[in-house]
Order: C-alpha cells, then sequence, then structure tokens
C-alpha cells in the first residue's frame, strides 16, 4: 500500500504541475539590459525578498505554524502561503498521496518538491514576470485575495504594460488596463484581505482602501512614486529618438527603502495642561499599521528634569495583538480571536496623552514601527535584523 502512494504520487508530481519559466524569464537580471533603473528599484524592494530564503519572518512563520499543527507538513503550509508570495509557482495544491510521501519521506516526492519551491524563478521573488505577465485578472472581492488564483497569466515571452506603442527587441509587449492610471486592480490580487481558517481576517488593506480613500490616489502613488518624466527602457530601435514617458520607479516602498511613514503621518507634540500629547494625522487611505498584522507603530515618551535626568518613561503601540483558542497571544495566521486592535483608521487623526510628572521640564519624544513585536520575534526564532530593528521615523525634544 505504502509503494502504491509513492507511485501515484510520483504520477502526480510528473503530469499535473504547470510548466516552468524558461531560463529566459526566471530572474530580473534578464530584464536589466533594457530596464536597469526599474531592475535596481525592484531590488530594493520586499517583493524582492518575497521567498522564504530571503524572509526570515516568512520562513520562521511557515516553520512555527507546522510546530503548532503536527498533521500540516512545511511544504503544504509553503505552497498555500505561495499564492501571493511566489505566484509563478507551478502547484496549487498539495494531493493526500503527494502528502503522504512527504510525510513518510519519499525522496522522490522530497526531491520534486524541492525543485518546484527553491528554484531561481522561485527565489526571485515577486519579480518582473510576475506583473508584467498578467494578462488578466478575476479577484472575488468576497473571497478574498487570491494569489495566483485570482490571475491568468500570459503566454511566456509577451510583458503587459501600461504603454500601447512600447516596443522591444526582446519579448512582445501589450497593454492593459490594469498598468494604466491609478487603478488598484493589480495590487489587490495579493493585497486586498485574507481570512484565516478560523474565518478571521488578518488583512485587509485593499478593503480599508476603499472605505478611507479620498480623490484619486492609488497604490501606486505612495508605494511606487508619482509619474515623472523619464525613460521605460534603455532600447532605442536604430534610427529613432528616445521616447521620453511618465512612468513610476519601482520600489514597492517600505520601511527599508524609503521615508513613506514621514511622507504620509505627521508627528505632532505639545502640552495641554498636565498632559504630553502626541498628535498623529494618517494621510494614507488604510489603516496604520496595515498589512501583516504584527507590525507596530511605538510612540515613545521620556520626561526629565532641568537636568536631564529622567524622570519617567512612557510609551503606545498601535498594532494588533491576535489569540489563540487559550487566549495566548499567537501569530495572525492561527488566531481565533482578535485580543486588541489599537491601529488608526486611513484618513484620520488622533492624539495620544501622557501624564507629565512632577518636575518634568523637556520631553522626548518618538514615533517607530517595527516589523514584528519583539516578543513574538523571539518566540518565532526571527535573527535577521531587518525584522528585529526598531526604524525610528521621527524624534523630537521639547521644552515644556
Amino acid at each position: 500500500m505504502r509503494l502504491f502512494y509513492f507511485l501515484i504520487a510520483s504520477i502526480l508530481v510528473t503530469f499535473v504541475w504547470g510548466d516552468p519559466l524558461g531560463k529566459k524569464w526566471e530572474s530580473n537580471k534578464n530584464c536589466e539590459a533594457c530596464h536597469q533603473e526599474f531592475s535596481k528599484r525592484w531590488e530594493t524592494s520586499r517583493h524582492a525578498n518575497a521567498h522564504y530564503s530571503k524572509n526570515d519572518l516568512f520562513k520562521k512563520s511557515l516553520e512555527y505554524i507546522v510546530r503548532k499543527h503536527p498533521t500540516l507538513v512545511l511544504d503544504e503550509v509553503t505552497i498555500q502561503c505561495a499564492q501571493c508570495h511566489n505566484p509563478r509557482l507551478t502547484k496549487r495544491h498539495v494531493s493526500n498521496e503527494e502528502k503522504v510521501g512527504l510525510l513518510f519521506g519519499d525522496q522522490q516526492t522530497q526531491k520534486s518538491f524541492h525543485k518546484m519551491l527553491d528554484n531561481v524563478t522561485m527565489k526571485n521573488g515577486i519579480n518582473c514576470m510576475v506583473c508584467h505577465n498578467i494578462d488578466e485578472i478575476h479577484l472575488d472581492k468576497k473571497k478574498g485575495s487570491g494569489g495566483m488564483k485570482s490571475v491568468k497569466f500570459g503566454k511566456q515571452g509577451v510583458m503587459f504594460g501600461p504603454f500601447a506603442d512600447a516596443v522591444s527587441p526582446y519579448h512582445e509587449t501589450q497593454q492593459r488596463a490594469h498598468f494604466v492610471g491609478n487603478k488598484p486592480t493589480l495590487c489587490f490580487v495579493c493585497h486586498y484581505s485574507y481570512k484565516n481558517k478560523h474565518g478571521l481576517e488578518v488583512y485587509a488593506t485593499g478593503k480599508e482602501y476603499e472605505m478611507f480613500k479620498e480623490g484619486e490616489e492609488g497604490c501606486k502613488d505612495c508605494h511606487m512614486s508619482k509619474p515623472y518624466k523619464g525613460y521605460a527602457s534603455n532600447y532605442v530601435p536604430a534610427g529613432e529618438k528616445a521616447k521620453s514617458r511618465m512612468i513610476r520607479m519601482h520600489r514597492f516602498a517600505s520601511v527599508d527603502n524609503s521615508n513613506i511613514l514621514n511622507d504620509f503621518v505627521d508627528v505632532k507634540g505639545r502640552t495641554e495642561g498636565n498632559k504630553f500629547v502626541i498628535t498623529l494625522k494618517n494621510h494614507a487611505p488604510h489603516k496604520i499599521p496595515t498589512g501583516y498584522g504584527l507590525r507596530e507603530i511605538i510612540l515613545k515618551v521620556t520626561f526629565l528634569d532641568k537636568q536631564d535626568k529622567v524622570l519617567a518613561k512612557k510609551r503606545y503601540v498601535l498594532g494588533t495583538k491576535w489569540g489563540d483558542a487559550n487566549g495566548k497571544t499567537t501569530i495572525p495566521h492561527l488566531a481565533v480571536k482578535v485580543l486588541k486592535d489599537t491601529r488608526m483608521d486611513g484618513k484620520s487623526t488622533n492624539a495620544y496623552k501622557f501624564p507629565i510628572p512632577q518636575g518634568a521640564v523637556y520631553a522626548t519624544y518618538s514615533f517607530s514601527y517595527r516589523l514584528i513585536s519583539k516578543a513574538l520575534a523571539k518566540e518565532l526564532g526571527i535573527t535577521d535584523p531587518f525584522f528585529l530593528k526598531e526604524y525610528t521615523f521621527s524624534e523630537q525634544r521639547v521644552h515644556l
């Protein structure tokens, strides 16, 4: 019987997976000759680090889920998450037969999964051939983000973009509406909303955007850039003049490659009677923090006397705490309830008040950001400094 399952698993591995990308399309490095600026900016993004081999939080979260639920297989959970993390994955589901093969350590099954999950295309993250090879988008917002399940990719060798007259010697080029203008349709494929197996919505950036948006700003204006005059390609056909276009940075701004929080959140401190008040104004059309549910914004106030002796330290955290069935803090994908949610709504202003201790003459206050709390980072075993660092965006000293 065991041999039967292994044979079935091997047959399925051989015949039901999709075609992998050819060498010509597997990496952004093959695009740099004509699109060097876009490629270099993209390399600074979290999109470029979507694969678990480059993302310690993702990797340790996968391992944590399996550790908490021994009936799950690591490759099985990885494939579920890869619908968005690595949408060029050639497989969407793990069959029962394949799971048996993985559980029993069948070398052929393990080798096939390793080949699929750890190849050059997967390790290259959300690269050029993920977004610019999307021919059609069929997002069902009632079901939330579907990643690769919500798109139809074009044939290899066709790149889709915002320009109807683009020409390339390397690939065929066609225009598609989801690249034109400010609409966030393409972003919503992975960033609209998602519910875990308990029916708990663990992120809903797209839904928040639709609730709080004002005007016509979209994800592109903030996380790429406003359109500016430049060149979409270094290639110019012989005898023709380089064509200037309205383009955007392909940086997909995060806390490590931009000043996005300074750009879209105003931070001001003032005294109000016996309280020190920090006012935050969120210009973004979604909550802050948003996205993956372990992110935190931290307000810190230190009160000092006239000799600069520290009298008191206060802090307030904007974020979400997730609980398991026992009420213990856990990660969003395993949670059964929200224990606390102190995030700011989009397009809103909030004031946070801190009592001023007697004898205080000065106050320093800061506005910072963490991708995961210290406590959960320790529990998951995070070691990458990128995820352990507290990113300070604003720090001021005032006389009270």
